[in-house]
């Protein structure tokens, strides 16, 4: 059950290994890379901000499929599905079908869902807009999540932001010490202006990215993030905010990323022994707020899992 999010990732998959396999393909997921929950699959050619419309990709996805004999294998919609009244025309569509759907964010919202209360309770009270597609992931894949103080902490270190060189070229011709190391960075006129205004708002660590430039923040982010990229545990075969890699020299050979985060760590957090909801990551669907529209779930009920799958079969 390949997860892909366009034609060209699953003809990829499939002349590298699926052909191999071909009886063991029980479904292929679309996953839509702008209305799914999580990572997705967004590639660098297509805009995060401009959501495509599913049809023509699910469309050609079929194509391709049918290229390989594979016209009997169903293509799983996972992304952006609340009522299945809304997808009636495209089960019997000969030009997509045979298809099936995922419900995700909405099995998150039932008695038997492992999550906390407290989290259920949040779900229920989101909005349209409330869903952010964002790239902070240690990954380095596109992930949609709820955007909290979480996302809008991480959102605040890359706007405080400026490139720098560490020697004297062109504008970068400021010297900048930071407080912490007393290491100097050189930096533009016009940035130094604005790195001593974020300073004095109390962001006086600065931090060195990958690609170049400074972030700045306060020293308690800057003593948190050091300490969580010291004690990764190698959870991904590639991370960016370490740089640990499960290869040798199990390194990136990239600096350690700090607009990023341990991903272990937020996610052990919320579903263990989290107080605060809005400081950790929380993955959602970008159709989250039709549980404070869906007239299944006022006054705060909270259905059985077998209650959902026979409301989903209505239609509703």
């Amino acid at each position: 059950y390949p997860i892909i999010s366009s034609s060209r990732a699953f003809n990829a998959l499939w002349k590298r290994a699926y052909h191999k396999f071909r009886d063991f393909l029980g479904a292929v997921v679309y996953e839509d890379p702008w209305r799914a929950g999580g990572h997705n699959g967004l590639s660098n050619s297509e805009d995060p901000k401009k959501p495509e419309d599913p049809y023509p990709r699910i469309k050609q996805l079929r194509e391709t499929m049918n290229a390989f004999k594979l016209n009997d294998v169903p293509i799983v919609i996972a992304g952006g599905v609340w009522y299945l009244r809304d997808w009636e025309e495209w089960i019997s569509d000969p030009k997509i079908s045979p298809v099936a759907f995922q419900f995700g964010t909405r099995a998150l919202l039932t008695k038997e869902s492992p999550i906390s209360n407290a989290w259920k309770k949040i779900l229920s009270t989101l909005k349209k807009g409330d869903v952010t597609l964002h790239r902070f992931s240690p990954t380095g894949f596109y992930s949609s999540a709820v955007r909290n103080n979480f996302i809008k902490e991480l959102e605040g270190r890359s706007d405080r932001q400026i490139a720098y060189t560490q020697d004297l070229i062109g504008e970068h011709n400021v010297p900048f010490e930071n407080r912490s190391n007393r290491k100097v960075f050189f930096i533009t006129a016009a940035d130094k202006k604005i790195a001593d205004e974020w300073v004095k708002a109390g962001f006086t660590e600065a931090m060195a990215t990958p690609e170049s430039t400074l972030i700045f923040v306060d020293p308690a982010k800057a003593k948190s993030i050091r300490t969580d990229q010291i004690n990764c545990m190698g959870c991904l075969s590639a991370c960016k905010f370490s740089n640990w890699s499960q290869n040798e020299p199990h390194t990136t050979g990239k600096k350690a990323d700090p607009r990023s985060f341990c991903i272990q760590k937020t996610l052990q957090s919320i579903t263990h022994d989290c107080k605060d909801l809005t400081e950790e990551l929380m993955f959602a669907g970008h159709a989250v707020y039709k549980f404070s529209e869906d007239p299944f779930y006022k006054n705060n009920f909270i259905p059985t899992v077998k209650q959902l799958v026979k409301r989903i079969l209505t239609g509703d």
